[in-house]
C-alpha cells in the first residue's frame, strides 16, 4: 500500500449518530422482516431496483452478480480499507455481545481466523442512473444511504414504490454492511464520479469506552460539519477509485452503481452453500422473474464466480419457454386453443376509477394470452398465468389450475400496462401501468388493494382489480375451451351465479344465457357452512359439462373475506366426478347427465368470526361451462 493509499484509508472514518435522552432504540433492522429472505427473493428485489433505474435510451440495463472469496493478504487489505480497525470492528464486537448479536459474533470469528474465508458479493449495474443527489434532498442517494423503506424512482412505471429492494442488501450481509461505488448519469457532481460510501445497519449499541448510545446506522465516509450538525460525506474522484480497488468494488467508468455485500449469507440456511450452487440459483431466479425484460432486450444478467460465468437466458429455461411463446404470439387473432402448442389471446377490459385529484382515467385493456400445454413441456408452472407490466418483472405466477380440465392444461400470460402493446403504449396503457404499480405491496408479489392505491385513486380501485381478475378467469375458460374461433366469448363462458347464503334457496339464471338453471343456498350451522344446490342443463344436446363451486365469506358491510375452503361435496347422480383444488370443488359431468343435485360442507373456519358478525353471510359462486357436441368431437 503506497503513502497516498494509506492517507485515503486513514481519512475514512466510521460515523454513527448518537441518540440523546429518550432517543428511540433499534433492536434490529426492520426491513429484515418485510419479505421472505431466501436467495430467490434477494435476486428479485435487487434486479428490480437496478431495472427501475435504467436510463431512457435504447441500451439494455446490465446487471452482474460477482462472487469474490478473500483469504490471507487480500483479506487483510480489504479489512483495512473497510475501516475494521478504524471503528467498524469495535462496534461489531460490541453488538456481538448483545442478545441480538449472534450473527455478528460469527463475522468477528471469521475476521480473527486467518484461515477463514470472507465472502463478498458485488452487484454491478450499468446503463442506470447511479447515486445522484445529496443527503438533504429527495434523491437516489438519500433513499439508499439515509432513508428506510423509501423509494426514489425514475417514473410512474418503475417496479417498486417502497424502496425495499435496496434494503434487502443488508439482510444478506452477515456484517450488516454494504459498500457502494457509483458513476453518476447526471447531477451537479456528475464529473466528480466515482462516488463511494459504505453503510452499516446495526442495533442500537454502546461502546466500552463511553456511555454514549449510538443509533443503528453508520457510514464509512468523510464526516463534515454542517449548520445542522455533522453529516457523512461520500468519497469522490480519484480517492474513491483507489479505495474502491482496495475494497474489490471497482467498476468501469460507465453510468451505474456497484453494491458490495460484506460476508454474503443466505439467512434462511443453516449451512453456507457453495458459490456454484448460489450462482445457479441466481440465474434461475433471474429468468423466472425477469424473462419479459430479458426477452425484450431491456435487461442482461450474468453471474460470475471465481471459476465460471453464467448468463440468464430464456432460451435455456424449459420451464419459462411456454410463457415466452405465449407472449411472443399474444396479438394473435385466435381465441381458442385446438392442439398442443397453440396460442390464443383476448383483450381484458379494465376500467379505473378517477385519480385522487379528480382527474379522469381512460378506459383500457390488458392482454391475456395462453399456450396449450403438450406432454413434452416442463410442467413446473403448469396452469399458471404470469402477471407483469411495463417494468418487465413477473409480479406473480397466478395459479389457475381449477380452470383446466382433462388434457386442457395451459401456460398463460397477462401483459398489462406498457407491456401490452407491440408498439408505443397508449395513454390508457400508461395509466394502467401506474395503477398496478401502486397495487403492489412492499414485496411486489401481488396486485391487490393497498394504501398507495387509496392515496392515489378515488373509490373503486378494489372493484377495478376484482373485475380484472374475474374477467381474466372467464377469459381463460374461453381460451382453453374446445370451441372454434368463430364463437364469441359469451358462447363459451357462462356468467357467474353469486348467491348470498341467507339460508333460503335462491334460483339465479343468467340473463344473457339460457344454458343452465341453478338453485343453491348456504347456511352456517355453528361449526361450518353447509351448502346445497341443483344444476340443470337446458339444451337438449350437449357433449358434457363442468362446474366450479366456491364459497367466500361476506361481512355485514358487504366486504369480502378470504375464500372458505370446501371440505366435501356429495353428488346424488352417477356420471359425475368431484375433485378439490385450493378449497374449491370441481364437478365434471358426462354427456347424458342433464341435472345434478349436490350438498356439501366447508372446513371449520378459523380466520374470521362467523358467529359474532365478522362474516354475516357467504357468497356461493358456481361457474358452469357446457360442451356442445361439435366441441366434444374436436
Amino acid at each position: 500500500m503506497d503513502q497516498e493509499q494509506i492517507q485515503i484509508t486513514e481519512a475514512a472514518k466510521w460515523f454513527f449518530f448518537s441518540g440523546g435522552p429518550g432517543a428511540p432504540r433499534y433492536g434490529d433492522d426492520p426491513t429484515k422482516h418485510a419479505v421472505d429472505h431466501d436467495s430467490e427473493a434477494f435476486v428479485r428485489e435487487v434486479i428490480q431496483n437496478a431495472n427501475d433505474q435504467g436510463l431512457q435510451n435504447d441500451d439494455p440495463v446490465e446487471v452482474t452478480f460477482r462472487f469474490v472469496a478473500l483469504t490471507g493478504d487480500e483479506k487483510e487489505e480489504f479489512l483495512k480499507g473497510l475501516g475494521w480497525e478504524n471503528g467498524l470492528g469495535e462496534r461489531m464486537r460490541s453488538v456481538a455481545d448483545t442478545h441480538n448479536g449472534h450473527r455478528y459474533e460469527r463475522v468477528v470469528e471469521r475476521v480473527n481466523d486467518p484461515d477463514a474465508e470472507l465472502r463478498l458479493l458485488i452487484i454491478e449495474d450499468r446503463n442506470t442512473t447511479g447515486l445522484t443527489g445529496s443527503w438533504d434532498e429527495d434523491s437516489n442517494y438519500a433513499a439508499l444511504v439515509r432513508d428506510e423503506l423509501y423509494s426514489s424512482k425514475q417514473d410512474d412505471t418503475a417496479g417498486g414504490s417502497y424502496g425495499l429492494g435496496k434494503s434487502v442488501l443488508w439482510t444478506f450481509s452477515g456484517a450488516s454492511t454494504v459498500v457502494f461505488n457509483s458513476h453518476l448519469a447526471h447531477g451537479e457532481r456528475e464529473s466528480d464520479s466515482p462516488r463511494l460510501i459504505a453503510r452499516s445497519k446495526f442495533p442500537t449499541h454502546q461502546l466500552p469506552a463511553d456511555d454514549t448510545t449510538y443509533q443503528g446506522a453508520g457510514w464509512l465516509c468523510q464526516p463534515i460539519e454542517t449548520d445542522d450538525g455533522p453529516r457523512p460525506e461520500s468519497f469522490w474522484g480519484e480517492g474513491a477509485s483507489r479505495l474502491a480497488e482496495q475494497l474489490h468494488v471497482e467498476r468501469p467508468a460507465v453510468n451505474g452503481t456497484s453494491a458490495m455485500v460484506v460476508e454474503f449469507q443466505d439467512p434462511t440456511r443453516d449451512e453456507r452453500p457453495d458459490v456454484e450452487e448460489l450462482a445457479q440459483e441466481f440465474v434461475d431466479a433471474s429468468v423466472k422473474y425477469f424473462w419479459p425484460a430479458i426477452y425484450r432486450g431491456d435487461l442482461e444478467i450474468t453471474v460470475e464466480t471465481p471459476d465460471e460465468t453464467l448468463t440468464a437466458d430464456v432460451e435455456n429455461a424449459p420451464a419459462i419457454r411456454p410463457f415466452v411463446e405465449a407472449y411472443e404470439k399474444r396479438t394473435t387473432d385466435a381465441q381458442t386453443l385446438v392442439t398442443p402448442g397453440d396460442v390464443a389471446g383476448l383483450d381484458i377490459p379494465v376500467k379505473l376509477p378517477p385519480r385522487a385529484d379528480g382527474s379522469e382515467t381512460p378506459a383500457g385493456s390488458v392482454r391475456l394470452s395462453a399456450r396449450l400445454a403438450s406432454p413434452a413441456d416442463d410442467d413446473s408452472y403448469l396452469n399458471n398465468v404470469a402477471l407483469f407490466r411495463g417494468a418487465g418483472m413477473v409480479v406473480k405466477y397466478y395459479d389457475q389450475s381449477r380452470v383446466a380440465y382433462g388434457d386442457r392444461n395451459f401456460f398463460g400470460v397477462l401483459a398489462a400496462g406498457e407491456a401490452r402493446p407491440e408498439g408505443a403504449p397508449s395513454e390508457s396503457d400508461r395509466e394502467i401501468d401506474r395503477f398496478l404499480r401502486f397495487a403492489e405491496p412492499p414485496e411486489h408479489d401481488e396486485w391487490e388493494s393497498t394504501e398507495n392505491l387509496r392515496e392515489q385513486y378515488q373509490r373503486g380501485f378494489r372493484m377495478a382489480l376484482d373485475d380484472m381478475f374475474g374477467t381474466l378467469r372467464d377469459g381463460l375458460r374461453h381460451l382453453i375451451s374446445k370451441g372454434n374461433n368463430s364463437e364469441s366469448l359469451s358462447d363459451n363462458v357462462l356468467n357467474r351465479f353469486p348467491i348470498h347464503g341467507s339460508g333460503n334457496p335462491r334460483a339465479t339464471t343468467s340473463p344473457a344465457e339460457t344454458v343452465f338453471e341453478i338453485d343453491s343456498s348456504s347456511r352456517f350451522d355453528g361449526d361450518a357452512w353447509t351448502i346445497s344446490g341443483r344444476i340443470k342443463v337446458l339444451p337438449e344436446e350437449f357433449g358434457g359439462w363442468s362446474a366450479d363451486i366456491s364459497l367466500t365469506g361476506v361481512g355485514e358491510d358487504g366486504s369480502q373475506y378470504d375464500d372458505i375452503p370446501i371440505k366435501h361435496v356429495k353428488i346424488e347422480q352417477a356420471g359425475v366426478t368431484a375433485s378439490y383444488d385450493d378449497g374449491r370443488a370441481h364437478l365434471v359431468a358426462d354427456e347424458y347427465v342433464d341435472e345434478v343435485s349436490f350438498s356439501g360442507r366447508s372446513h371449520p373456519n378459523e380466520t374470521a368470526d362467523l358467529v359474532h358478525g365478522d362474516v354475516g353471510a357467504t357468497q356461493l359462486e358456481i361457474f358452469a361451462e357446457l360442451q356442445t357436441p361439435e366441441e366434444d368431437q374436436s
